[in-house]
């Protein structure tokens, strides 16, 4: 059944048991993955996923239910079990069904050339950046990850209100890992690339960058413990920022869960933080003309050179605080309750390279890596301790690789620590939206070493 039709058959059924308003999300999509080890296949999937949630209002009250059938049992099926979810709901909070506006930005995720993208020329792909990573240097001596991975989905959301959106996207992307040996001593790195053009996945500039920082950690040791002035690197910059997004999330602000409440118009970072959330970004990999509720997307500023000038917000969060949703209304997947995310979030970038970052930094340490920001980050406090890695800097110059360190402190006091930010802008892998940041020079961070 087509998914239109079914939906007009699951929206009759619906008004004749009496929900007042209702809609479906429905998402519809595929993924590959090939993995390489020592010149062979060593995993290979091809994956569908279709899926549809139905939300409606029953009672005054918004019951859900998802499936991943399209048929006539799906449909008794949906009604009865939002029904029993609506009739189970005990808090007061409003849900709303949204009616759609006059104009939706026209952006294109989908790359034509990319879906028509064969299994074989990808497998090619991944084999070729073994090669490519292997060839570095002699001292590579294995390969932990080599994989290639596309993906594509189409997402839907059809109304009573006469709301009917639908969006396509597709992404590729490339990870490489090596393993590098000298003198008994063994490190690894990783390097990746994702983009919707499988032309952008230049195999040699990405294994050169995982080998380049493989081998520029080698002979690393700890440093004295102490307070340093530190440059972080854009893309642990970017895994940070990912981190800590969810305090911008006005629902984690209204739970407690965020630091943030009543700071809007308040400074919380330095001048030199702007931080930006762009659903419409050309090329980006969390852009969209909608959100999961079908507000139309909009670029805007969180933070303005350091002044928290709005929360992230959906329909229910920003009927709460009496403001309008800001387009950031997000779904886990097609069977999640709607909650807040961001999209392609990122802070503004400066204008100076590495090398002047380092120059302006003078004394300090560079951080290149940073390990347990799953388990040695507090998203609510905004604390953490994280083991990393890098290079000390002395007079403005690189001058030893630098391991087994800690470096501990606080993200709401790292905003505020921010003394310039560099032009070198990256975002990392997508996670419930896609997180970007320049390098940044900190003022000053904690280390434990030796």
């Amino acid at each position: 059944m087509i998914i239109k039709d079914f939906a007009d058959k699951l929206f009759s059924r619906a008004k004749e048991e009496g929900f007042t308003e209702y809609e479906i999300y429905y998402v519809d999509g595929d993924s590959f993955k090939v993995t390489i080890y020592k010149g062979e296949i060593d995993q290979y999937s091809l994956n569908s996923h279709r899926g549809l949630s139905f939300r409606g209002l029953y009672n005054g009250k918004m019951g859900y239910s998802y499936t991943e059938v399209l048929d006539d049992y799906a449909v008794e099926m949906l009604i009865k079990d939002a029904r029993e979810n609506a009739l189970a709901i005990e808090d007061e909070e409003v849900d709303i069904i949204y009616g759609g506006q006059d104009s939706y930005a026209k952006i294109s995720g989908f790359n034509e050339e990319l879906s028509r993208m064969k299994a074989d020329e990808k497998i090619k792909l991944a084999l070729q950046l073994e090669k490519d990573t292997l060839a570095q240097s002699e001292k590579v001596k294995n390969i932990e990850d080599c994989m290639v991975v596309t993906g594509a989905g189409e997402n839907r959301i059809i109304n009573s209100k006469g709301l009917d959106l639908q969006y396509k996207s597709n992404t590729i992307y490339a990870i490489v890992a090596p393993v590098v040996e000298e003198g008994g001593k063994v490190n690894t790195a990783f390097a990746f690339r994702a983009s919707d053009d499988s032309g952008e996945i230049d195999t040699m500039a990405l294994a050169k960058e995982a080998v380049g920082d493989a081998l520029a950690n080698m002979g690393a040791e700890s440093i004295p413990t102490g307070k340093y002035k530190v440059i972080i690197r854009n893309d642990v910059m970017a895994d940070i920022l990912d981190t800590f997004s969810g305090i911008f999330s006005a629902y984690n602000v209204q739970k407690g869960m965020s630091l943030l409440k009543g700071k809007v118009g308040a400074d919380i970072a330095s001048k030199a933080v702007t931080i930006i959330d762009d659903p419409l970004m050309e090329k980006g990999l969390a852009s969209a003309p909608f959100d999961a509720e079908g507000v139309a997307c909009h670029t805007k500023t969180v933070v303005e050179e350091g002044k928290l000038k709005t929360l992230l917000y959906n329909l229910k969060t920003a009927l709460k605080d009496g403001v309008k949703s800001t387009g950031n209304a997000s779904k886990g997947s097609y069977s999640s309750p709607v909650g807040v995310s961001p999209s392609n979030f990122y802070i503004k970038p400066g204008q100076k390279g590495m090398e002047e970052l380092i120059k302006a930094l003078g004394d300090g340490i560079l951080i290149t890596e940073v390990q347990g920001l799953h388990s040695g980050a507090n998203g609510v406090s905004g604390d953490f301790s994280l083991a990393a890695k890098g290079f000390e800097i002395k007079n403005g110059k690189k001058i030893k690789p630098v391991e087994q360190i800690t470096v501990a402190g606080n993200f709401y006091t790292l905003l505020r620590d921010v003394i310039e930010a560099g032009g070198d802008l990256k975002f990392g892998m997508p996670s419930g939206g896609c997180f970007g940041s320049p390098s940044l020079i900190i003022r000053e961070l904690a280390v434990s070493g030796k």
